[in-house]
């Protein structure tokens, strides 16, 4: 019997593997499995929620630009995150742009709007379960590229947030979090110029 098992897709690649696996399980199995996915695109994950309405979505982004995220988060602006003219015009609606820093301030910007809840309604969902499925520890899996902005720079903070939910929500110490992750390498086949391959290393690089 497949033990509750909580898949979560982080970023444009994992939500897409995650869409993918969620396609390819049956009626039965989906009983077990919960799937939620992470993005700041909002395009994609309108298509994800009219493709597989069964998946839960999660926005880490709103209209707001980089420095109106800095001007509300003043510990971010001040302690952690690389302040750049630039980057302070962008919004985050259509992604992260390969910046792990801006994946990271719209979190925290979600977390404290209640944002979260998609993802406390996929856990829940699978503690619900009769039988037998109390005594088996919650698998939480983990799925991103390394090589991105959004996916990459969810991974510790999600990660962390999961743990510390369920110890306090379901007192469950017992689970069990693997990841998956995608290598730069694997996008060469269609990223060829070598500065935007060197981007994509550079994010991966704090993994290693």
């Amino acid at each position: 019997m497949i033990a509750p098992t909580l898949l979560v897709g982080l970023g444009g690649t994992g939500s897409k593997i995650v869409c993918r696996v969620s396609q390819m399980v049956t009626e039965e199995q989906r009983k077990r499995i919960g799937f939620a996915v992470f993005d700041t695109d909002i395009n994609e994950l309108r298509e994800i929620r009219e493709a597989n309405p069964f998946i839960k979505t999660i926005q880490t982004s709103t209209k707001l630009t980089v420095g109106e995220y800095l001007n509300i988060d003043t510990h971010a602006r001040d302690e952690w995150f690389p302040v750049n003219g630039i980057l302070n015009s962008k919004s985050l609606t259509e992604g992260a742009g390969q910046v792990r820093a801006i994946s990271r301030l719209a979190l925290d910007t979600a977390i404290r709007a209640g944002n979260m809840e998609p993802l406390h309604n996929a856990i829940e969902e699978l503690y619900k379960l009769e039988g037998d499925s109390s005594e088996q520890a919650l698998r939480v899996v983990i799925v991103s590229s390394l090589a991105g902005g959004t996916g990459s720079g969810l991974i510790l903070p999600v990660a962390l947030y999961l743990k510390n939910y369920l110890a306090t929500k379901f007192q469950a110490s017992a689970n069990i979090t693997r990841g998956f992750f995608i290598l730069p390498e694997v996008f060469y086949e269609v990223i060829r110029g070598q500065s935007e391959r060197n981007n994509l290393k550079c994010n991966t690089k704090v993994f290693k």
